[in-house]
């Protein structure tokens, strides 16, 4: 995920079109997978050919095997392990295109969501309350980062005479208020399973 990302902020940075930015990142990903599973398939143990694509796509059929063959926690098979990471890496992938080359902050939560029901759904005595915390925080952080990006595009914000830091109230007031709109979202998604 660190090099995916590594790569999206480097596309970014020269600047690429956003379709070539996440073409980028997808072929990177691709070559860190078979560099991962297929390094003996592949053209220099690195650029994927038809042989590659092939063992890919016997590990996943395995992989779809394994999972409905064990019981939860089923064996870490190659199967299973390229599932994981790759799942991970393309629902890393759709996050950064949405939330960073496209700006779109608030639809990058549904992959996460889909990440994070998928490990709730599957878990025993379901996900402790503490990592929801963290990724609904994390989520949080994302939206008034892009929040704030917004904001300071339109210009200054006026809101009346400068406090002691020099800040202006008006300029405070929407991150407070997003602090505080935050923080009760996430105590109503708390408290409201626990009672239901």
């Amino acid at each position: 995920l660190a090099v995916q990302s590594g790569v999206g902020a480097a596309a970014r940075r020269v600047p690429l079109a956003r379709p070539l930015t996440v073409a980028a990142q997808f072929l990177v990903t691709l070559l860190l997978l078979t560099l991962m599973f297929a390094r003996e398939h592949a053209f220099a143990g690195l650029i994927p050919g038809p042989d590659a694509v092939r063992f890919f796509a016997e590990l996943l059929e395995q992989g779809g095997d394994d999972v409905s063959r064990y019981a939860i926690p089923a064996p870490l098979s190659d199967g299973i392990r390229l599932m994981l990471v790759g799942g991970v890496l393309v629902i890393g992938l759709l996050v950064d295109t949405l939330a960073v080359t496209f700006r779109g902050a608030a639809p990058a939560g549904l992959p996460l969501l889909a990440l994070y029901s998928v490990a709730a759904g599957l878990a025993d005595n379901g996900i402790d309350w503490l990592w929801f915390l963290l990724a609904a925080a994390g989520y949080l952080m994302l939206l008034l980062a892009e929040g704030r990006d917004r904001l300071s595009q339109w210009g200054r914000v006026f809101g009346g005479a400068p406090g002691p830091g020099g800040d202006s109230p008006g300029a405070v007031a929407p991150v407070r208020t997003g602090r505080r709109i935050g923080a009760v979202a996430l105590g109503i998604a708390l408290v409201v399973p626990l009672a239901l």
